[in-house]
């Protein structure tokens, strides 16, 4: 997750600059630092990601990074002649190297030009990310929830880490103060049913429209997760899960639901169910938002409804943790797990380029 850099031209230090939001991009002389063409290619390894499972895993990664309302995209294409840093060739392979990966799990090495000549003059020219394929780093390429180390799993996703490391191709820096896929990338997750992923999210999508401008075409794309900002750590920003309190704002007792935490409730009973909600499009939208009441970790608006916020304003730039106070129905079985969830947008009323992250969970068990 570490990221380096070497400049391609004159010896002039390069900065991060924090824009009015969280996220942070590399500049040099004050002028941000982006990529001259909105469509490098990067060349992927066959050897490390071989056809099948990794080369998919590996080509979603990019997929998913190209999820953002810019005209901002990575290509791709297979490797044939040779790797390396500083050739010229923005590459991604696995290494053993300790020499290369410094300790992390996966890096990113950029290349850039900067130099004032009548003004400023910059652009990137290479990008390099390379994955630690040492123990104790174990890798999935699946989106089985099951896998996750933070579902109790123990591999780490390629995906979310992978999109981290991109990012800093991109051009964005590390996150502290925001739940961001730049900080804690294995802790920015959406997750619904058995399935979970790494996604570029808010935040990451605001400092790619910074750097390369919206799109002409009308990309949009809502979303809500269960994780939201915890604290900083160095550089990173750190996320938990989010919660279930009760009326006053109280956390309740947990219990541990299959391999997740979840919050013990009563029938009847007046909760607090909280989650964080993400406009990762170009435009504002407001919206209609339920929370429903199901048998599984699944949650749909066929699931039991427990409310419903009508119009709810989902801004650029702002990442909404927000709790919604609902009552636990009285008929529920004790002793029973159910999941409380929310899906954002019930109407449909957005052309959502990316549906598959309208909706999310949280367990919970009637005393």
């Amino acid at each position: 997750m570490k990221a380096r850099l070497t400049l391609a031209a004159a010896a002039l230090a390069c900065l991060s600059a924090t824009p009015a939001f969280a996220y942070r991009v590399n500049t040099c002389l004050g002028v941000p630092v982006k990529w001259a063409t909105n469509n490098p290619q990067v060349r992927i390894s066959p050897v490390s990601f071989p056809d099948g499972y990794w080369r998919n895993g590996i080509q979603r990664t990019l997929n998913l990074t190209n999820q953002n309302p810019t005209p901002f995209w990575f290509s791709s294409t297979t490797d044939t002649d040779g790797l390396g840093l500083g050739n010229g060739q923005s590459e991604t392979w696995g290494s053993t190297d300790g020499g290369i990966l410094g300790g992390s799990p996966a890096i990113a090495y950029w290349y850039d030009t900067c130099y004032w000549f009548f003004g400023v003059v910059s652009h990137r020219d290479e990008a390099d990310v390379i994955f630690d394929y040492n123990a104790p780093f174990q890798w999935t390429a699946d989106e089985s929830k099951y896998s996750l180390i933070m579902y109790g799993g123990s591999r780490r996703q390629l995906q979310g880490t992978g999109i981290h490391e991109f990012g800093h191709a991109l051009g964005l820096l590390h996150v502290n103060t925001e739940y961001n896929v730049m900080g804690a990338d294995f802790e920015h997750i959406w997750a619904n049913g058995s399935w979970a992923h790494g996604y570029l999210g808010e935040d990451a999508a605001d400092g790619a429209t910074y750097l390369y401008g919206p799109w002409s075409y009308s990309w949009q794309d809502l979303g809500v997760a269960h994780w939201k900002y915890s604290y900083a750590s160095g550089e990173y920003s750190r996320h938990v899960r989010t919660a279930v309190y009760d009326a006053f704002g109280t956390l309740l007792p947990t219990v541990t639901v299959g391999t997740e935490t979840g919050y013990r409730v009563n029938k009847g009973q007046t909760v607090q169910v909280e989650f964080t909600y993400e406009n990762n499009g170009r435009d504002t939208q407001t919206v209609d938002t339920g929370w429903y009441l199901s048998n599984d970790d699944y949650i749909s608006t066929a699931d039991r409804w427990l409310g419903t916020n009508t119009g709810m304003t989902l801004s650029r730039g702002d990442v909404l943790t927000y709790r919604r106070t609902v009552t636990i129905p009285s008929d529920l079985v004790s002793g029973w797990n159910y999941w409380v969830g929310t899906v954002v947008d019930i109407g449909h009323v957005v052309a959502d380029a990316v549906s598959e992250n309208n909706a999310t969970y949280i367990p919970i068990r009637v005393n």
